[in-house]
C-alpha cells in the first residue's frame, strides 16, 4: 500500500448521496466507469484503500474494497479532499506503444477512442493516469499528419486547466509550429509550456522533437541529433512521435556527412512507419542521398 496506513470508511459522505444508503446496483447505474486503484490519498495524510473507485459529480466513491468484496454502502470522498489517486494504468497506455512502433497508427487510435469517455470523467482527479489518453490521441494524430485535429485536441486539453494537460497542449502546438517551419513560434510555445519533472514523458518527448527541429534549422547537427535521440534512448515508450524524430535523425546525420547512418535511418523509417507523412519525404530523399554517397565514395578512390 505504498507505505501508507490505509483506512476504510473514513471520508464523510457528501450530498447528494449521504446519508441515503445506496444499493450497489443503483450506484453502478448512477456512477461513471470504475477505475481500478490501490489507494486514494487524502490531503490530511490519510489513505482510503480499495480495488475500484467510481465518480459521480464532484466525488469519488469506493465501491469495491481492498479485499475485492463489494461494499454495501459506497463511501464518497470529495475531489477537493483528494491529494492523489494511486490508480491502475489504463491498459491502452501499455498496448499502444508497440502498435505505434511499427506504424499501426489507425489501429492504435481505435484502441484509444473507446477509453476517452472514462478519461474525461477523471480529468481533474490528481494522480489519475486516464487523462494521459488525451495526450496519446493528440500524438497519434500528429504522427499521422493530422495537425489540425491534433491542434483541436490541444485546445480541449488547455480548457481543462489541468496543469499536466495544459503543459502537453503547448508542447503539441509547439511541435505543429516547428513542423510548419515556424521555429520562433515553436520556441515561444515551448517556453510557455513550463516543462518540469511532473510534466510526464509525453511532454518531454514532444519538447525533444521540437528542439531537434529548431536546431536542424540552425544547422547545429550534432545538437539536433542529441535531441532526436532522446526518444529511443531515454523515452522508449514514446513511439507516437518517433517517425518525426527518425526523419530528423536522418537529416542530422546527413548534415554531419555520415551518409551510411542517414541512409540507414531513412530505410528504417520507410519500413516501419507506413502511415506517417514523413515517409513521402524519406522516399524522395533516399535515392538522392544514395547518389551523393556514391559520388563521395568515388571521389575518394585513387
Amino acid at each position: 500500500m505504498n507505505g501508507r496506513t490505509p483506512i476504510m470508511l473514513v471520508a464523510r459522505r457528501i450530498s447528494p448521496f449521504s446519508p441515503v444508503r445506496h444499493s450497489l446496483f443503483g450506484v453502478f447505474i448512477l456512477l461513471s466507469a470504475g477505475v481500478g486503484a490501490d489507494t486514494l490519498v487524502l490531503k490530511d495524510g490519510r489513505a482510503v484503500a480499495g480495488k475500484t473507485f467510481v465518480r459521480q459529480d464532484n466525488a469519488i466513491f469506493l465501491t469495491v474494497g481492498p479485499d475485492g468484496e463489494a461494499v454495501t454502502e459506497p463511501v464518497g470522498i470529495p475531489i477537493t479532499e483528494i491529494a492523489k489517486v494511486d490508480c491502475d494504468v489504463p491498459a491502452v497506455l501499455g498496448a499502444a506503444p508497440p502498435l505505434l512502433a511499427v506504424g499501426k497508427f489507425s489501429k492504435a487510435l481505435e484502441e484509444v477512442e473507446p477509453a476517452l469517455k472514462t478519461a474525461e470523467t477523471y480529468v481533474d482527479v490528481p494522480g489519475c493516469r486516464w487523462p494521459e489518453l488525451f495526450v496519446l490521441k493528440a500524438h497519434i494524430l500528429l504522427a499521422m499528419g493530422k495537425d489540425a485535429d491534433a491542434a483541436a485536441m490541444a485546445s480541449t486539453m488547455r480548457k481543462t486547466k489541468t496543469p499536466n494537460l495544459v503543459c502537453n497542449s503547448r508542447t503539441i502546438l509547439s511541435l505543429i509550429a516547428a513542423r510548419k517551419g515556424d521555429h520562433g513560434e515553436a520556441a515561444s510555445l515551448l517556453e510557455e509550456a513550463l516543462i518540469d519533472e511532473n510534466s510526464g514523458p509525453s511532454a518531454t518527448a514532444a519538447a525533444s522533437v521540437v528542439r531537434g527541429l529548431c536546431l536542424l534549422e540552425k544547422k547545429q547537427y550534432p545538437e539536433a541529433l542529441k535531441a532526436f535521440l532522446e526518444l529511443p534512448v531515454f523515452l522508449p515508450d514514446e513511439t507516437a512521435l518517433s517517425g518525426i524524430a527518425l526523419l530528423g535523425t536522418a537529416r542530422a546525420y546527413y548534415g554531419m556527412e555520415d551518409f551510411d547512418r542517414s541512409i540507414s535511418v531513412l530505410e528504417s523509417l520507410i519500413k516501419t512507419r507506413p502511415e506517417t507523412p514523413e515517409i513521402t519525404t524519406a522516399e524522395t530523399l533516399l535515392p538522392e542521398w544514395k547518389r551523393r554517397r556514391r559520388v563521395i565514395e568515388e571521389a575518394k578512390e585513387p
